[in-house]
């Protein structure tokens, strides 16, 4: 009787143990860590677009040989230009440089007049092409970006069809500066897709031309100039 109740308990320990093997396994199975990483947030935010501008000469100041010539009218046509932006992660994409170029044409005119020291005149075609450095603030939203900035770098103004003269001091044909400038500019960015944006800008740019002058040994003819700029384009983000 002991015997077979000892056997009976043994089959029914041996028949637990199999049911509850399977069960426990599964109970203690490691949850899977196979799920996808998220992506690395960029390091810098890189910008190129290109632009339309329109510029409005707000001081129009020529001089030949430190004598001013009166009614000068500085007209400005379309240029255009090509920018390059980089906002990196350690200024949290606020703080950034940029980097652009771009091309002015317009022309230069003043009245025939006579007087006791001789005859004024000015008459002349202007083509500014510029490369600028700026420091960059904005507002890194994901659809709107407003910005503000400031620069320097150079200007080269090329004079062409010239015929600028005050008493015995004068500039014919062709002629060419190599000037510093600088520059104030606000404006805003809008996103028509997670890449592509269009913007607009206004700048104030100022810049010095002093062109050598014929038959004057030191004298220069000298232009002050003052512009504000229009501006608008579309661009890429990478």
């Amino acid at each position: 009787m002991t015997g077979r109740l000892l056997r009976g308990m043994l089959v029914f320990s041996l028949m637990g143990t199999m049911w509850q093997g399977p069960a426990f396994a599964q109970e203690t199975r490691e949850p899977s860590t196979s799920a996808p990483q998220e992506r690395a947030e960029k390091k810098v935010d890189l910008l190129l677009s290109g632009h339309l501008i329109g510029f409005f000469p707000q001081n129009e100041d020529l001089s030949v040989g430190g004598n001013r010539i009166p009614y000068t009218d500085v007209r400005g046509t379309i240029g255009a230009g090509i920018k390059f932006d980089a906002y990196p992660w350690f200024t949290k994409k606020i703080l950034g440089a940029e980097i652009e170029a771009f091309g002015l044409g317009g022309s230069v005119r003043a009245p025939r007049t006579t007087s006791g020291t001789g005859t004024t005149q000015a008459q002349g075609s202007l083509i500014a092409i510029t490369t600028m450095y700026n420091l960059m603030l904005r507002y890194p939203g994901e659809t709107i970006q407003p910005y503000i900035g400031a620069g320097v770098g150079s200007s080269t103004g090329i004079l062409y069809n010239a015929d600028i003269q005050r008493g015995n001091v004068g500039l014919s044909g062709t002629s060419g500066d190599y000037a510093f400038a600088y520059q104030f500019l606000g404006g805003v960015r809008a996103f028509v897709t997670e890449k592509l944006f269009l913007f607009g800008e206004y700048k104030y740019f100022v810049t010095n031309y002093s062109w050598g002058s014929e038959g004057a040994g030191t004298q220069r003819v000298k232009l002050d100039f003052q512009t504000q700029i229009v501006s608008g384009g579309i661009g890429w983000s990478f």
